[in-house]
């Protein structure tokens, strides 16, 4: 009886942080972060010692206590940016390690912040792709009209994400149709208004859709020889970008062909 309540607080033990490394990874953190979050939590928890590997797609934990082993593995098939709620885990385990917290009560919390919204509404983030957009074309030169059309061509760019995300729509295939929505619309201003830098435009309102956190999180998987993670969000970054080029260089390449002219 003794053995089977043992049992069940070591599996209690591996849900809580299975679930901590779930969210991390889940929300854009490294994943030497996901690691020593998992075995400070587990050790923390009463396991005598723990092991975890983690990449971009799954993780694999072990946690030891006596005789007793229990290994778990969970695949991730959702990753998306939003550090709060890894600043939210990084808490718990704080918690948890002082004392603060009892297991139950760290996975109780743990999953009040999976369950937490977006850390800002949709308004807020059209906002802030606008004036991104604007800010990066001002930033390379371009005059105040062209500011202005790449403020729109980003609002455009981020109104095609958000209903692509919420027809779940293939990542990389939002993608490339937000580099397509871009490029033509900023050619049909130039049909209007010759004057535009519509070259300055294309690169601020496509700037918001560039993977910087996700290059930045693959040098710091390196820098920590975590280096199938750092291989495969270079190669995730890299489709970004190159499924953001396809999408425009698709649109200018045919402009040219029908006899356009860029700057």
């Amino acid at each position: 009886m003794f053995f089977m309540a043992d049992v069940a607080d070591l599996a209690d033990l591996a849900d809580l942080v299975l679930l901590a490394g779930q969210v991390i990874l889940e929300n854009g953190g490294e994943t030497s972060r996901v690691e020593e979050t998992m075995v400070r939590m587990a050790l923390a928890g009463g396991g005598q010692a723990a092991d975890v590997f983690a990449i971009p797609q799954g993780i694999f934990c072990t946690i030891n206590e006596g005789l007793q082993t229990h290994t778990r593995v969970v695949r991730i098939h959702n990753r998306g940016f939003n550090l709060a709620k890894v600043l939210e885990v990084n808490r718990i385990s704080r918690q948890l390690s002082a004392g603060v917290l009892t297991v139950e009560a760290a996975y109780n919390e743990l999953l009040k912040v999976e369950r937490l919204p977006r850390r800002y509404p949709t308004g807020i983030r059209l906002l802030a792709g606008t004036i991104g957009s604007a800010s990066f074309s001002y930033l390379l030169g371009a005059h105040v009209g062209s500011v202005f059309v790449a403020g729109m061509t980003g609002l455009l760019v981020m109104v095609v994400m958000e209903y692509m995300q919420e027809k779940e729509v293939l990542y990389f295939i939002s993608l490339a149709i937000a580099g397509i929505m871009t490029a033509v619309a900023n050619l049909i201003v130039k049909w209007f208004w010759p004057a535009a830098e519509v070259d300055l435009a294309i690169i601020g309102s496509i700037m918001v859709l560039a993977p910087g956190l996700a290059i930045t999180t693959s040098v710091r998987d390196a820098l920590f020889e975590d280096l199938v993670s750092a291989s495969i969000r270079g190669v995730e970054a890299f489709g970004v970008a190159l499924s953001i080029a396809s999408g425009v260089g698709a649109v200018l390449t045919l402009y040219l062909w029908l006899g356009g002219t860029l700057p």
